[in-house]
């Protein structure tokens, strides 16, 4: 296709699929095998340049026309589960439209998630295949590889690819999204989910993979999640006749141990997706649990796929999932992930529930507040529910949503689950620790953990961003929670961290500030004898 020494440029347009997330703070395993791909090519390094689409979007037009000084223009992209993103937004068809119209000179080239449901798209020269990077390591070399033999490529593109993380720019703080296998294992699939699209199917060795955070944590990354797969308890499982599966612990186990030996600094080592039928199926599935918990870092959320309470539903799409299955699940995960370390519960459930599927009915907005009223009654933990409407994938006909019916839904889940929960999980008091202050708003400031799906947290003042601090839970909301700066040094808080203390307000604050108490003594002349400073009084630290 063309020659070797190209001056390229690499788009990363981020993706979000139910096996792989690259939104930042994220940075997903495809665009970095596309990267090591080229790279192993032929193209040097100086002749590649890597732009973010956010990047992109702060100057399009001067952006465009450098673009246009390029020979080649590669864009990975492509989201086909519904998300909200506070670290970047991933492009628009609209954007992927106008680039493709309005460069001339160079070859461009899309690729991602975006082409397992759209195979043309005007101005493109090359719609590439399922992984991306196959297609262009084949045209560049002008050669076919093995399709049997992809995974011992993309071992090789991931080592090489490592490099690009110190391009990125939440660069060192970013989440490396490991892949361990591609495609659902499932004979059949859920009616709407974009893995029954894909056709290009592999499992990834446990030393490749530890391979590859070596090859990472070289260039200074140090937070990993196990985030490119369908259900981490199918890895290097094998699938029987029946359909059924032989579980493989031992793998598991060399996967964890061996991450956590290629980078002794590592900081975060989480995961993603578990399907919770097998947790149930397979009584290996417990082992495999006690190996994630003892290897994992605090914080670590399973997403369950349940999609819905509703057995109509479930029928209508064929998920594997049912909600008594998924409610032991809960149980089991509780029971091994539960404890906390460092504050927090090492690993929980998350739940995923999806509206607009086939057979959807009246009744099922009411099953699903149901079956979450009955987990939150019955005292267990979830870390995530996750609502969400369908988004459209191939020939899938999903049903219409009452967006007024919806967001009553939605308000009362909050109301009575979302809240409860999230006092449940992390209760007043609780230390939460290196929490990255990310952006501002006012005299508020929001910061997360890095890691699987972290929860969001307001911290009272403008705390500097781009640093990470500890913090000390005050109040919840529905999705998020508020917390102080831990230790919290009283000569050093604002007027906004004051008046978060319940029962302080404004008056106290102000005379807080100006008195200045340097012991617990002149505190309580401060905020006088009706304030209950002895439930309080662990907070204060006077030097």
């Amino acid at each position: 296709m063309l020659s070797k020494k190209i001056k390229t440029a690499l788009i990363d347009g981020y993706l979000d699929e139910p096996s792989a997330l690259g939104v930042p703070p994220y940075i997903s395993p495809h665009i970095r095998y596309t990267y090591g791909a080229l790279l192993c090519s032929g193209i040097p390094e100086e002749m590649i340049s890597y732009y973010t689409i956010d990047q992109l979007r702060e100057n399009w037009e001067d952006t465009l026309r450098e673009l246009e000084g390029f020979e080649l223009v590669v864009i990975i992209a492509g989201t086909t589960v519904p998300g909200n993103y506070l670290g970047g937004k991933p492009i628009s068809f609209k954007e992927i439209r106008e680039i493709g119209n309005r460069l001339f000179y160079p070859q461009k080239v899309l690729g991602g998630p975006f082409t397992l449901v759209i195979r043309e798209v005007p101005g493109y020269d090359l719609i590439c295949d399922e992984v991306a990077a196959v297609t262009l390591y084949e045209r560049l070399l002008d050669k076919n590889i093995d399709r049997n033999k992809i995974a011992q490529y993309l071992a090789e593109w991931a080592v090489a690819g490592a490099s690009l993380t110190r391009k990125h720019p939440s660069y060192p703080y970013l989440v490396c999204e490991l892949e361990t296998f591609r495609g659902c294992p499932r004979i059949d699939h859920c009616a709407f989910c974009s893995e029954r699209l894909k056709k290009t199917l592999y499992q990834r060795a446990p030393e490749d993979i530890i391979r590859e955070v070596r090859a990472l944590a070289r260039e200074g990354n140090h937070f990993y999640r196990l985030g490119g797969q369908t259900d981490l308890l199918l890895y290097q499982a094998r699938r029987q006749a029946d359909g059924t599966f032989i579980l493989n612990p031992g793998a598991i186990e060399e996967l964890y141990s061996g991450i956590r030996e290629a980078d002794p600094e590592l900081k975060v080592l989480h995961l993603d997706n578990i399907n919770p039928a097998n947790i149930t199926k397979y009584r290996e599935s417990r082992q495999i649990l006690e190996t994630i918990v003892k290897y994992n870092t605090p914080g670590d959320i399973a997403a369950f796929g349940l999609e819905s309470a509703d057995p109509a539903v479930l029928k209508k799409n064929n998920i594997e999932s049912d909600p008594e299955n998924t409610l032991e699940a809960i149980r089991i995960l509780n029971s091994i992930g539960g404890r906390r370390e460092d504050g927090i519960p090492k690993l929980l459930p998350g739940l995923n529930l999806l509206h607009g599927l086939i057979g959807e009915r009246k009744e099922t907005m009411e099953y699903n507040y149901q079956y979450l009223k009955k987990i939150c009654d019955e005292g267990l933990m979830l870390r995530r529910i996750n609502i969400r409407q369908v988004v459209r994938t191939g020939s899938y006909p999903a049903e219409k949503v009452r967006q007024r019916d919806f967001k009553e839904y939605k308000e009362k889940v909050n109301e009575d689950i979302n809240k409860p929960m999230l006092q449940r999980v992390f209760p007043i008091g609780t230390i939460i620790k290196d929490v990255f202050v990310e952006s501002h708003k006012g005299n508020l400031s929001f910061g997360r953990q890095l890691g699987s799906y972290p929860i969001l947290i307001g911290i009272p003042g403008r705390i500097t961003r781009g640093q990470f601090i500890d913090v000390r839970v005050i109040d919840h909301g529905y999705r998020s929670i508020t917390a102080l700066p831990w230790p919290f040094r009283l000569r050093e808080a604002c007027l906004q961290q004051l008046q978060a203390l319940p029962g302080i307000g404004e008056k106290r604050a102000r005379a807080i500030l100006q008195e200045k108490p340097s012991n617990l003594a002149e505190l309580r002349q401060v905020l006088g004898k009706d304030f209950p400073l002895q439930e309080w009084a662990d907070w204060f630290i006077f030097n």
